[in-house]
């Protein structure tokens, strides 16, 4: 039996999936990807490229985001984390650079 006090407490952690453009196509994704390549504190850690959908896995200051292109849905941005305000900030970057 596990001894309760030497478990870790859990950690609350969140997606928080944003549209960056509905219509939005693989030049458009790869031109955000390069944004994100140029952007402080982000670092690319896999690629992810299906038949119809790419998803590229990034970390920022910690926690996980994941640039997303899709035929069904355009680009979006999935952030996983507890702080939200950064991933405003790079959903606000993404956006300028459009």
């Amino acid at each position: 039996m596990a001894d309760l006090q030497n478990m870790k407490p859990f950690e609350y952690t969140t997606q928080t999936e944003m549209v960056i453009n509905e219509g939005g196509n693989l030049q458009q994704f790869y031109h955000l990807a390069t944004v994100l390549s140029k952007t402080r504190h982000v670092h690319l850690l896999r690629k992810q490229d299906d038949a119809d959908i790419l998803e590229w896995h990034y970390k920022y200051r910690g926690n996980q985001l994941s640039l997303q292109y899709s035929v069904y849905n355009g680009v979006t941005l999935l952030y996983h984390g507890k702080d939200k305000k950064h991933a405003d900030r790079i959903l606000g970057r993404l956006r300028q650079a459009q």
